[in-house]
């Protein structure tokens, strides 16, 4: 009878250990760092485009009214999740020229790299066709 208690406290000491493992795989951070009550609309050229997971991203050199000129960083969503919006891998480029509107940071910083930090709202793209947002509004809880 000990042997089956210590067999059933090893199975759920076990099933516990592999569940706390698995939070970090789950885990996922949030757009906090992003003002989602204000969007700035950035006129560019997109200098690099990142179709990746966990997030796409893309860079534009541009310029900004209500906030700093130069590069800034879009982050996006999961590549799927942008495919499921319309999106293409091809639907941005660098050397396009492209009007975006983001969330920027809360706390604005100069990142790493020299840019300004955003959120994807919506794109106005070279051919004049839209993505996501492009009236000026953010999406707030919605995202």
């Amino acid at each position: 009878m000990k042997s089956l208690k210590y067999l059933h406290n090893v199975v759920y000491s076990s099933a516990a250990a592999l569940a706390l493992l698995a939070v970090p795989v789950t885990a996922h951070h949030s757009t906090a760092a992003f003002d989602s009550e204000i969007v700035v609309k950035i006129e560019g050229e997109v200098t690099q485009v990142r179709w990746i997971n966990p997030h796409a991203s893309f860079k534009l050199e541009g310029t900004v009214e209500g906030a700093p000129d130069g590069l800034w960083t879009i982050e996006m969503t999961a590549p799927n999740v942008l495919i499921n919006q319309g999106w293409k891998r091809s639907s941005v480029s660098p050397g396009e020229k492209v009007t975006v509107f983001a969330n920027p940071l809360r706390n604005a910083i100069t990142l790493n790299d020299g840019s300004q930090g955003g959120l994807y709202v919506g794109v106005i793209l070279q051919d004049g066709s839209t993505l996501g947002r492009t009236d000026g509004e953010g999406e707030g809880s919605d995202r």
